[in-house]
Parts: structure tokens; C-alpha cells; sequence
């Protein structure tokens, strides 16, 4: 039997296709190298100095502040995207079940429009997942900035004697794109989640055909879902490169 006589893998192919192609949209308009930030004022054009001498210590401070809070709450929304999706996943699979039962009186196809917006919401929840990790490691880069300001400017310890206190430091900071941590389970459970409502809705088009054929159907659906998952993942890692090339991994 020939492909051509499951339209419903056809469809579901074609699905996978117009996935990967706004993604890939997606990711090139995120590659673009982001514009350079304003020069600093000169010292010709800087104000004249205050009147009372401003304390340095006092703004570091905030600044710190500031960037401990954002990626703490990066962590926080991390884990509220997770549970949203899961809450969302268990709507659309209560839909499906609700669609199959033998009073619904709805075509199969409705399930698949349940499972397939749900892959749509996934890929929302997915790219904000991979935003909150660009904060998070944002929030960390300034952190160690300004670490390395005061190593450079303390005067209590020597600098190397200070340095040696931090564990983090600019050359020891985990990249964004770092394997196994937490921000890339997450990111993968909602991955799986997409994929297998993907198959899921391949297979509610045509359950006839399902019956008749399970291999012949469900094979194609399932590779097809396999090459789904693996999509995320690299998605996942091809997000989180340092943007502009060398340039950007000497800057960071």
C-alpha cells in the first residue's frame, strides 16, 4: 500500500512542514544580530558634576538587586509555563476523550484540531521557556559584572584574593545552551507533549484507515513524530547560541 491512500499522513505531514517552517522563520528573525547599544557621552559632553558627591556603593547595589530578582522570578515563571501546559494538555485530551464517546456524535477530525492547537500552544509555551533561559543568564552576566567591578575596585582584599571567592565569574558561567539542567527538561517535556499530540491528531483523522492498516499509518506518524521531538530539541540549542558568532562569545 502506497502512501498516497492515507491522506491523513499526507495532512499530518504537511502540518509538520508548515511547523517547521514558521519556526524557522522564527529563528532567523531571533539570529538577527541585535543593534549596537548608544556610545557612552564623552567627557566633553557630560552634565557638570552635582553638588554633593553621589555614593557609587548605592546604585551597584540596586543594580545587583535588580538582576538577583529577575532571575529568580525567570526560575519562577519557568515553572508556571510548565504547569500551564500540562493544564492545557489535560483539556485537550479531556476534549478528545469527550469527542471519541460514542455519544458525541462529532467527527474524529475535531480531536485533531484539539490536539494540533494544542501542539500551537506548546510552541508558545516552548519559545517562552527558551526566553525565560535568556533572562536567566542575562540577569547572571550582570551579576558577575558587577562582581567583577568590586574585584577590580575593592580595597579591603586583594583583588585575586576576592576573586577566588566566586565561584561564578565570567569565564565560569554555564552558557545559555548548557544541556541537562532544568530549563531543558522543561523545555523537552513540553516537547514531548507537542509530539505526541501531533501523532495523537495524525491518527484521529482517519481511524478507519488506523484500523485497517495500523502499521502502514501509524509508522509514518510515528517517525514523523520522532523528527517532531528532535525539531524541539535542536530548536532548543540553535536559540540559545551566542548570537553573532565569535564577536558575541569574545563580548560575553
Amino acid at each position: 500500500m502506497t502512501l498516497a491512500l492515507y491522506p491523513s499522513v499526507l495532512v499530518s505531514l504537511a502540518f509538520l512542514l508548515a511547523n517547521g517552517l514558521l519556526l524557522w522563520a522564527i529563528l532567523r528573525a531571533n539570529r538577527r544580530a541585535a543593534p549596537s547599544p548608544p556610545a557612552a557621552p564623552s567627557a566633553s559632553q557630560a552634565s557638570a558634576p552635582p553638588a554633593k558627591t553621589l555614593s557609587a556603593a548605592d546604585i551597584l547595589a540596586w543594580e545587583f538587586e535588580y538582576a538577583r530578582i529577575t532571575a529568580s522570578e525567570a526560575n519562577a515563571e519557568r515553572h508556571t509555563m510548565v504547569n500551564f501546559d500540562l493544564l492545557i494538555a489535560g483539556v485537550a485530551a479531556s476534549g478528545v476523550v469527550a469527542v471519541l464517546g460514542r455519544d458525541a456524535g462529532l467527527p474524529t477530525a475535531v480531536g485533531t484540531a484539539l490536539l494540533w492547537l494544542l501542539c500551537g500552544v506548546g510552541w508558545v509555551y516552548f519559545l517562552a521557556i527558551i526566553r525565560l533561559r535568556e533572562a536567566w543568564h542575562d540577569s547572571l552576566r550582570t551579576m558577575n559584572r558587577i562582581k567583577e567591578f568590586y574585584i577590580q575596585h575593592a580595597q579591603e582584599l586583594d583583588s585575586e584574593v576576592l576573586r577566588s571567592a566566586f565561584r561564578w565569574q565570567p569565564h565560569t558561567l554555564p552558557p545559555p545552551g548548557k544541556p541537562w539542567t532544568v530549563y531543558f527538561y522543561a523545555a523537552t517535556l513540553i516537547a514531548l507533549l507537542n509530539s505526541a499530540a501531533y501523532v495523537g491528531g495524525g491518527a484521529l483523522l482517519d481511524l478507519q484507515a488506523v484500523r485497517a492498516a495500523p502499521l502502514a499509518v501509524l509508522g509514518p506518524l510515528a517517525l514523523s513524530g520522532l523528527a517532531f521531538f528532535a525539531f524541539h530539541v535542536w530548536l532548543y540549542f540553535a536559540f540559545l547560541r551566542p548570537k553573532g558568532g565569535a564577536h558575541a562569545k569574545k563580548s560575553s
